[in-house]
C-alpha cells in the first residue's frame, strides 16, 4: 500500500491523551448547567413529540447533554479506569431518572394525550437503529479526539436520537401505556449500548489502552465479555421489531399494488381510502368505496392479483354517498344538464345543415 494512501486512512490524534480524558470526564458530570440543559431539552422534546413537531424534537437533540456518561463509561471500561466507570454509572442513573421524571411530569399535566406519529416513531427500535448508534459512537469518539468537535458531536446527537425515546418512555409512564414505556426505554437503552460499543472499539483501535495500561497488563477480557454479552442482549429484541417492520411494509406494498390494479381495471370503482393491517396473525385490507352500485364480487377482484389471496378484504361504503339525498339530487341535475347540452348540440348541427 503506497505511503500516501496510508496517510489518507490514518487517524492521527489532534489532542494529547490526558486532554481527551479530561474532556470525557468533564462531559460525564450532571450538575449545574448540564442538569438544567437536560431538563430544558426534555421539555422541548416533549412538546415536539406532543404536537408532532420534528423541528422541536431536532432542536432538543442538539442541546441535550445525554451521551457524556455513556461515552465515559465505555472509555473507562477500555482503559480500566474504575473511578471513571463509577462516576459514569452514577451520573447515567441521575440522567435517566431526571429525564424520565421531567417527561412524565410534562405528559401528566399536558391536556393533549394522543399518540402522535412522532411518539410512535420512537417506540419500536430495529436493527438499523443499532447500526445508527454504533456509527454514532464511532463518530462521537472521533469528534472527542479532535480539537474542534462541536459540529461532529451535534450531528451525532441528532443522528442517534437519544432524547426522544426517553421522552416516549415518560409518555408511556404518564399514561400507563406500557407499550410506549417499554418500547421507548428499550430504544434509549440500545442507543446507549451501541454508542458505548462504538466508543469502546475505537478507543482500542486508536491505542488508548496502550497509553493507559501497563505493558505487562493483559487485555481486559472481562470488559470484552461484558461488552459482547450486552451487545447480543441489546440487539435480540430489535430483530423482532425489524421482522415486524418488514412484514408491515410488505403488506402495505402488496395492498398498494392491488389497489392500483383495481383502479386500472375497474375505473368505475371510486376508492376513497384503504388501510392494510394485521390482527391476530391475520392480514386485512379495509377498503372504502364511494358507491355500492359499482360493487364487484370478491372472487372476481381476487383474479386481478393472486398475491393477496391470504389477505381478507373488508369493503365499506361511504355513508355520505349512500345516505345523503342531496348527492343523488345533484347527480340527477348533472345528468339532466348533460342531456340538454347534447340536445342543443344536435339542434345546432341540424340548423347548420339546413343553412347549407
Amino acid at each position: 500500500m503506497p505511503y500516501s494512501f496510508k496517510n489518507t486512512l490514518r487517524l492521527p490524534k489532534e489532542e494529547e491523551e490526558k486532554q481527551t480524558y479530561a474532556e470525557i470526564e468533564e462531559g460525564v458530570y450532571f450538575r449545574g448547567h448540564n442538569l438544567w440543559l437536560l431538563v430544558l431539552s426534555m421539555g422541548i422534546a416533549c412538546v415536539g413529540l406532543n404536537i408532532n413537531s420534528p423541528a422541536a424534537v431536532i432542536g432538543a437533540m442538539l442541546i441535550s447533554p445525554l451521551m457524556g456518561p455513556v461515552v465515559g463509561l465505555a472509555f473507562g471500561l477500555s482503559i480500566k479506569a474504575k473511578g471513571l466507570i463509577k462516576l459514569s454509572l452514577w451520573n447515567w442513573t441521575i440522567m435517566v431518572l431526571t429525564g424520565l421524571l421531567a417527561s412524565t411530569v410534562y405528559f401528566v399535566i399536558t391536556p393533549f394525550h394522543s399518540e402522535t406519529s412522532q411518539l410512535a416513531a420512537f417506540k419500536d427500535a430495529t436493527v438499523f437503529d443499532c447500526f445508527l448508534a454504533l456509527f454514532g459512537g464511532f463518530a462521537w469518539f472521533l469528534g472527542i479526539t479532535r480539537k474542534e468537535a462541536i459540529k461532529v458531536i451535534a450531528g451525532v446527537a441528532v443522528a442517534t436520537a437519544c432524547i426522544p425515546p426517553l421522552c416516549t418512555a415518560g409518555y408511556g409512564l404518564a399514561n400507563l401505556n406500557w407499550e410506549y414505556f417499554l418500547g421507548g426505554l428499550y430504544f434509549y437503552l440500545i442507543n446507549c449500548v451501541f454508542i458505548g460499543v462504538g466508543t469502546w472499539i475505537l478507543s482500542i483501535i486508536l491505542g488508548y489502552q496502550k497509553y493507559y495500561l501497563e505493558k505487562d497488563n493483559k487485555m481486559n477480557r472481562n470488559a470484552s465479555i461484558l461488552v459482547t454479552v450486552l451487545s447480543i442482549l441489546a440487539v435480540l429484541p430489535s430483530l423482532f421489531f425489524t421482522i415486524k417492520k418488514w412484514n408491515d411494509e410488505n403488506l402495505k406494498q402488496r395492498a398498494d399494488n392491488y389497489i392500483k390494479r383495481i383502479r386500472e381495471k375497474n375505473p368505475e370503482i371510486a376508492i376513497l381510502n384503504y388501510r392494510a393491517f394485521e390482527n391476530n396473525n391475520k392480514k386485512y385490507l379495509d377498503i372504502t368505496i364511494l358507491n355500492d352500485s359499482t360493487f364487484i364480487p370478491k372472487d372476481e377482484l381476487l383474479q386481478h392479483d393472486q398475491m393477496i389471496k391470504d389477505i381478507n378484504l373488508i369493503w365499506h361504503y361511504s355513508k355520505t354517498a349512500r345516505n345523503n339525498t342531496d348527492i343523488e339530487y345533484l347527480q340527477n341535475q348533472i345528468n339532466a344538464l348533460r342531456l340538454q347540452l347534447e340536445n342543443q348540440k344536435n339542434q345546432n348541427i341540424r340548423i347548420e345543415k339546413g343553412k347549407k
